[in-house]
């Protein structure tokens, strides 16, 4: 994998005229904003044209089979929530185990639009259910709440995607300060040049720069 340096070097090489300072600021600090900001939109765009090609790329981030905890009980006795992992980017899939009497069975869940949240539970043909081993859940606030009738909520394992590395500076307050040692690059070069285009076409939008239609056009091929 490339380095940060490295990196860094390839960004300059893109945005300036042959690598010298072209009346740009480029600070440690203004890249790894500018490099955070790129690989999230880049991973965004990857789980939005989920295929089998795309999470080639990014299977790195997927974390499979993880157990979330339990959050202490709410006041409805009909919901259940559980602590999303303070790393969580982005939902892959989400099984949970329930508990009817001395029964206990898996469930499939499935996301709910919370708009339809009362007339879901309302309706018999559709509301969770232990005998069909269905329910719903919905992610709010930091948590992954799952909805139950006349059972119980159990266990919730996660199939989900991580954020990618963030980049940050030693010193924070410092904008060429050294970068921190737990920052690392974690894309192939092939990831990394799509990620540094938007990169270069950030700063282009931020400077007015029209030269962000070329690399709109980079990312696109």
């Amino acid at each position: 994998m490339a380095t940060i340096e490295q990196v860094k070097e390839r960004y300059q090489n893109k945005s300036e005229k042959n690598g010298t300072n072209d009346g740009i600021t480029t600070d440690n600090y203004r890249f790894c904003l500018l490099y955070n900001e790129a690989e999230n939109k880049f991973l965004t765009l990857q789980l939005q044209n989920r295929g089998i090609d795309d999470v080639r790329y990014i299977q790195k981030f997927l974390i499979l089979n993880y157990k979330i905890p339990y959050i202490s009980p709410t006041t409805d006795n009909t919901l259940f929530d559980f602590k999303l992992p303070d790393n969580y980017f982005d939902l892959a899939d989400v099984t949970a185990k329930a508990k009817k009497a001395e029964c206990q069975t898996k469930l499939y869940l499935f996301e709910l639009q919370t708009e339809n949240l009362n007339e879901i539970l309302q309706d018999e043909f559709s509301k969770p259910s232990f005998e069909w081993q269905e329910s719903f859940y919905t992610v709010n606030a930091d948590k992954l709440s799952v909805y139950a009738t006349d059972f119980t909520v159990e266990e919730i394992q996660l199939n989900y995607y991580r954020y990618p590395s963030q980049l940050k500076l030693i010193d924070e307050n410092n904008p060429e300060s050294g970068f921190d040692s737990t920052s690392i690059i974690e894309w192939d070069d092939k990831s990394l040049d799509d990620i540094i285009s938007m990169m270069v076409m950030g700063l282009d939008i931020n400077e007015n720069n029209p030269r962000f239609q070329v690399q709109a056009a980079r990312i696109q091929k």
